[in-house]
């Protein structure tokens, strides 16, 4: 069976190739692979007499796999804006005049409005230099620009990175697969609109065919919370989801629902071939319901953002359309996905890195080798029992290759997929066609009216079910972390249950047998070592001072109190240990929780450090250790734990020096802290100077300026992430 499959599904011997040659492109550049690409394409293709080619055919066979993985180096490389000598990374130093064109609408956040633009031209003396690379800009108030206009800005483009903590997402790597690597923070002295605008006409297009889509939602369906579900059911805009919902929605395994995928593009289809019954099958009306199919198919796709998932789902629709109306035959389901794959990646070749890339081909590859036998084990002839049966079917068998990946990037399992599946698939399927045809009655505001009544009611019922369901006890298991070595385990585990299970395939007992060892192995070795490890992190939390001492699985954590924060007290004030303070719960979870998980912490009991509680004039407690030493005796706070010591400077230095220096290892400047960097050494043998978050952007840069001259070695937390000691 495996066999006549490799034969039948050409595509499925490529791709394999082509995803190696991807990831290597990712870590290796050299510069011979261009020759090496030649040389074994021209081997696999030279023309030769057929006894030769006979002979060689195993030589040619791998020639032809050899330069597939050279071609996938090749395009990874080549869709790294930063190889290009164009690029304005190249170009734009500290404070420069930029060129820019939006390349979407401004987006509301939190405290900004963003922009995603594309730089054409930088303007120096004068001369208009002309480059090229994409950023985000954000503006403090509403800009009134759109997609296409022109801007002068005068800024300094700064590099998009991520906070550095252990075990975070990384959102500069994110925006780096993107070929994003520059954002701007604009005031309104900082930009002007420039005459003119450069659009793409089928963008724009797109752009207001979105606009009228948001409009119309936003005027049938007041309400916020159901207006958001609204829009990202229909178009995939996720600008305006309540997070509540969204994360209610996650922890039941329906997030898929409110994030366009294939199963709306599936139902789209499956909806036009119904509608399109009656036209006669002749050979010319078969092709023009193919084109219509296709036409649809892909506008829909464009309209809501062409994100990897529904791009996935239009190659395969595509391909099924043309082979079925235009050419009469019916392609191999997995040839067609593995084609999909083939051209997606050599159209992006990262969304090999994309997460919803990855989770629609693997639940497709799921649905398609697993739904059957699992349909199978249950033969059901009541035929609204069958109909139930058929969706929790599908349900398991998508699920069978995408819970590895789902715990890698999530760390967190839905326990009740299948209930939440039952009820939200069939219920946003109705919800779908409803919101089609409120777009298709906009123009008779009685019926639409109507429509977005029933519309608003069906999406907050829909709401409060799955908000019921994430209330059930244990309906998530969260804080699931596993690296990559066991995310690859539990697929070679996967793959073996089901070729001994579904595929009767009696060597994959022994698979799965041997796989579980080497997964209880590598387990073991990783407790093994979370129980020794020995760590000080210093995190990088905006406006905190966060510094957590690692003694295994437990932690001392020495962070602001929220009561510091609030008042804004002066810098001063002291370093506090914190247990289960609200700062923790709120302002630092982010920068806590995933680190937490990745040296699988356990519970916040005490390590090794002592401490002596006081009271400092604010009457805000304070945990820290007395300085007993001759050499200085300025009020500081000094964490001590295994054979390293970290001081922490919140106040200037005295005006006498001590008699001798004080030994610390580290030197903690917080606050904003007014202390002369070039007097340290008056008072500390020490080895690195660290700067963290809590500090104003242009006191790091004076001292890392200052630094520089002397020369000392110092840290940046908020340019470099989190800073790790280990012990």
């Amino acid at each position: 069976m495996f066999v006549n499959l490799w034969k039948r599904a050409p595509f499925l011997r490529l791709i394999i190739p082509l995803i190696s040659g991807m990831i290597a492109g990712l870590y290796i550049r050299l510069p011979f692979i261009p020759i090496c690409f030649i040389v074994f394409i021209t081997v696999s293709l030279l023309p030769m007499p057929v006894t030769w080619r006979f002979a060689l055919r195993n030589v040619r066979g791998a020639c032809l796999l050899l330069a597939v993985a050279c071609f996938g180096l090749l395009l990874m490389q080549c869709a790294d804006a930063r190889r290009y000598p164009g690029w304005v990374g190249h170009h734009a130093k500290d404070t420069c005049r930029l060129i820019a064109v939006l390349q979407e609408p401004p987006v509301k956040k939190a405290n900004s409005w963003k922009a995603e633009v594309e730089i054409t031209a930088l303007v120096q003396d004068e001369k208009v230099q002309p480059v090229r690379g994409r950023a985000l800009f954000y503006f403090r108030e509403e800009p009134p620009l759109q997609y296409g206009d022109r801007l002068l800005v005068h800024t300094v483009l700064r590099p998009i990175k991520g906070m550095g903590n252990p075990g975070e997402f990384d959102y500069g790597r994110y925006c780096s697969y993107r070929n994003i690597f520059h954002q701007a923070f604009l005031r309104n002295s900082q930009w002007r609109q420039l005459p003119g605008t450069e659009k793409n006409w089928l963008n724009d297009r797109l752009f207001r065919a979105r606009e009228f889509c948001l409009l119309t939602l936003r005027t049938y369906i007041p309400h916020r919370e159901e207006y958001g579900i609204a829009q990202a059911l229909l178009i995939g805009y996720r600008e305006e989801l309540d997070k509540e919902i969204v994360q209610a929605y996650t922890n039941t395994g329906v997030v898929h629902i409110i994030a366009i995928s294939g199963l709306h593009l599936g139902l789209i289809y499956v909806t036009l071939l119904q509608l399109l019954k009656w036209m006669p099958k002749r050979r010319w009306m078969e092709v023009c319901k193919a084109l219509l199919l296709i036409l649809v198919l892909w506008a829909f796709s464009l309209l809501t953002g062409a994100s990897a998932s529904v791009l996935r789902s239009a190659v395969m629709f595509t391909t099924i359309a043309v082979g079925q109306f235009m050419i009469s035959r019916h392609t191999n389901i997995y040839n067609t996905l593995a084609a999909a794959a083939f051209l997606l990646l050599c159209y992006n070749p990262y969304f090999l890195l994309d997460a919803g890339f990855q989770l629609s081909f693997l639940a497709v590859a799921g649905i398609v080798l697993c739904y059957r036998p699992v349909y199978d084990w249950w033969m059901i002839k009541n035929k609204w029992l069958d109909k139930l049966w058929q969706m929790i079917a599908v349900s398991l068998a998508a699920q069978v290759f995408t819970w590895p990946v789902c715990l890698y990037y999530f760390h967190q399992f839905p326990n009740l997929f299948l209930l939440a599946n039952v009820i939200a698939v069939p219920l946003s399927t109705i919800l779908l066609y409803a919101e089609i045809l409120l777009m298709c009655f906009a123009a008779w505001p009685l019926i639409a009216g109507w429509l977005g009544k029933l519309t608003e009611w069906g999406i907050m019922a829909m709401n409060t079910l799955i908000q019921w369901i994430d209330r059930i006890p244990g309906a998530v298991t969260s804080q699931i972390y596993i690296d990559l070595v066991q995310t690859i385990c539990l697929y070679g585990m996967t793959i073996a249950l089901c070729a001994w299970l579904l595929a009767k395939w009696k060597a994959g007992c022994y698979w799965l047998l041997g796989i579980s060892s080497v997964f209880a192995g590598w387990l073991a070795s990783v407790r093994i070592s979370a129980k020794q490890q020995q760590r000080i992190i210093v995190y990088n939390a905006p406006r905190l001072t966060a510094v957590e001492c690692v003694s295994g699985q437990t932690s001392r954590l020495y962070a602001d109190s929220l009561h510091l924060l609030q008042r804004q007290t002066e810098a001063a004030a002291a370093f506090y240990r914190v247990r289960h303070s609200s700062v923790i719960q709120t302002a630092a979870r982010e920068q806590l929780s995933p680190a937490h998980q990745s040296i699988r912490y356990l519970s916040g009991q005490a390590a090794n450090a002592s401490y002596r509680p006081s009271v400092n004039k604010n009457r805000v407690p304070v945990l820290y250790h007395e300085i007993n030493s001759t050499s200085y005796s300025h009020p500081s706070e000094l964490i001590s734990f295994g054979n390293k010591t970290l001081l922490r400077l919140t106040q200037p230095l005295p005006k006498r020096s001590p008699l001798r220096p004080m030994r610390i290892n580290y030197i903690l400047l917080s606050h904003n802290s007014k202390v002369d960097i070039s007097r340290l050494h008056d008072f500390f043998i020490y080895d690195v100077i660290i700067f963290d978050a809590s500090n104003a952007a242009f006191l790091i840069r004076k001292w890392k300026n200052a630094c520089n001259e002397l020369p000392l070695r110092c840290f940046s937390v908020p340019d470099e992430g989190a800073f790790v000691i280990n012990l």
